[in-house]
């Protein structure tokens, strides 16, 4: 889990920039592309209306309301009347001959209803430029709405993936927590008879322990690396010495040897080579307190087994398994870390290391070989007292 590596901050940044933000602006460009039709078609219809007709239409005649006049000539006066409006000059035999007739001409000239003036080109001018400025802003601030609420949503979106990553990370070294306390740790005997608690108070590097930890971890596993892959380049693959063909005439491309790397059987462009250096240093305090952090978070895995590191007399695998099953916590996983104390003049004749060496779920160190990886990888870590005293000496807070 420790090999993912954190987003950096540019890369975050152009994540930031990857927003789909196309649509938005097609939305805003077809709404403002609307706006100007719209004030384009009132600005065209204005045009229309305000220019003069090319020719006069006259109104249909249509019957007249019945009223107290009934001569021929009101009769006729009432069919003309609505034509009336349309001509430029009113002939001679229109003009009221008497009185009934100047009573008709009153009625009709206070029934006719003054047409209403043209709306000026100016007008419709305006009605143009005020319609498209209201589309452009109601399309303005719908995608500054939608804008928004993406990005509120991308950034609830980067919190959550943030909080699953500390998770899983607390997960892979024990739960871990910004301000660690003294943890107790059980205590029990070969037989697995409990034999109390012992509390312990290490020094830790607080809410920066996880990263204190991934780095010596990454620098523990640099370090195990052997560079065995290894390719030769074109100067050290045999042969090639002759050119192959003539530099020009054949249609080829041009060549010099045949161990050029576009070629095959020649040498290898960027390969792995067995000279490679994987090292990586890490501050000696540093690498220290790492360790101590593991401890005091894993302390609630740990067992301590009095007198463990003489448990065994004489090499047994069988008696070393049974031993281990009857001091680990119950309910624990198959994986067990086995730390005794630093012995002078150790060597793989100890009756422990002979007893567990051949048990594939079981790994044997000494308490100046701890090291993170070996701390993160048991389900379960036993720790003889003498090897406890070691810790709690070299680590204590």
């Amino acid at each position: 889990f420790f090999s993912v590596p954190v987003m950096p901050t540019q890369q975050f940044m152009a994540s930031m920039q990857q927003l789909d933000t196309a649509p938005r602006r097609s939305g805003l460009l077809g709404a403002a592309l609307a706006g100007v039709a719209a004030g384009v078609c009132v600005l065209a219809l204005g045009v229309a209306v305000s220019a003069p007709m090319a020719t006069t239409t006259l109104p249909i005649a249509s019957p007249s309301v019945a009223t107290r006049v009934s001569t021929p000539s009101a009769l006729a006066r009432s069919t003309i009347s609505p034509l009336r409006a349309g001509m430029v000059e009113e002939p001679a035999f229109y003009a009221p001959a008497n009185e009934d007739e100047a009573i008709e001409e009153a009625f009709y000239n206070a029934m006719t209803t003054p047409e209403a003036p043209a709306p000026s080109p100016t007008g419709w001018v305006l009605a143009a430029v005020t319609s498209t400025v209201m589309a452009v802003l109601f399309a303005y601030r719908r995608w500054t709405s939608n804008m928004e609420a993406e990005l509120a949503a991308y950034e609830a979106e980067i919190e959550a993936r943030l909080d699953a990553r500390a998770w899983r990370m607390a997960q892979v070294v024990g739960e871990m927590s910004a301000s660690i306390g003294p943890a107790a740790i059980r205590v029990v005997d070969t037989s697995g008879a409990a034999a109390g608690e012992q509390s312990i108070n290490l020094k830790t590097a607080g809410v920066n322990s996880k990263g204190v930890i991934h780095k010596k971890l990454v620098a523990e596993l640099a370090n195990r690396r052997q560079s065995n892959a290894h390719t030769k380049t074109r100067a050290e693959v045999s042969g090639g010495g002759k050119k192959p063909y003539a530099q020009k005439g054949t249609g080829n491309a041009r060549r010099g040897s045949s161990r050029s790397p576009l070629l095959r059987g020649g040498g290898v462009s960027f390969g792995p080579r067995n000279n490679r250096n994987y090292k990586q240093d890490i501050n000696k305090k540093e690498g220290q307190l790492a360790i101590s952090s593991v401890i005091q978070n894993r302390a609630s895995i740990i067992t301590v087994v009095n007198g463990l590191d003489t448990a065994i007399s004489t090499p047994s695998t069988k008696e070393a398994k049974a031993m281990i099953e009857k001091v680990k916590q119950p309910e624990s996983g198959s994986k067990v870390l086995v730390v005794v104390g630093d012995t002078e003049g150790f060597d793989q004749t100890n009756p422990v290391y002979l007893s567990l060496r051949n048990i594939p779920t079981v790994r044997f160190r000494q308490q100046k070989q701890l090291n993170v990886a070996d701390l993160l990888w048991p389900h379960q870590i036993l720790m003889s007292d003498k090897a406890l005293e070691g810790v709690v000496g070299r680590y204590s807070a």
